[in-house]
């Protein structure tokens, strides 16, 4: 994927960006407030936010009213939405990296309804990140919910090698 000339950041917004060493641009875009939205190989950063791309769930591009929907884990930042008037390549990348993020996904049947076991590539470091991502109303904290998911873990574990 190229970054096209005309979605270039000014030198005074790339410079301000909280990237990590080696980090690359990847897409950038225009928010309704004039701020900048930029995808990374390892986060969207926006406003200040940066958030990896292990942490988003789902993200959602609508195009008649120009906002990305960013879906995070449960328990952790709560989720946002972006108006973008200028999106430039974002919305295409920001599917293509959350995607890219996950290497395994399986659903799990447990007591009160179920949960999504995600193994996911860290954000440059190569290791594995594991997440469990619970239906509303089922209860981790529940030692036969969280033996299941523990044993379901796992075996997703030993199938990874």
């Amino acid at each position: 994927m190229r970054f096209r000339r005309r979605d270039r950041l000014p030198d005074e917004v790339r410079d301000a960006l909280p990237t990590e060493l080696g980090e690359r641009v990847l897409a950038a875009g225009r928010t309704t407030d004039g701020t900048w939205v930029v995808a990374t190989d390892r986060a969207l950063i926006d406003s200040g936010r940066r958030t990896p791309w292990t942490d988003v769930v789902h993200a959602q591009w609508y195009d008649e009213e120009q906002v990305l929907a960013v879906d995070l884990l449960p328990g952790g930042e709560p989720s946002y939405r972006l108006a973008v008037a200028d999106p430039g390549r974002v919305p295409e990348t920001v599917h293509e990296r959350v995607m890219a993020s996950i290497v395994l996904s399986r659903r799990v049947a447990l007591a009160g309804g179920g949960a999504r076991l995600v193994a996911r590539r860290g954000d440059g470091s190569g290791e594995m990140v594991w997440q469990v991502v619970a239906d509303e109303g089922v209860d981790l904290a529940d030692p036969a919910v969280r033996e299941r998911v523990d044993a379901a873990l796992a075996d997703l574990q030993a199938e990874l090698g």
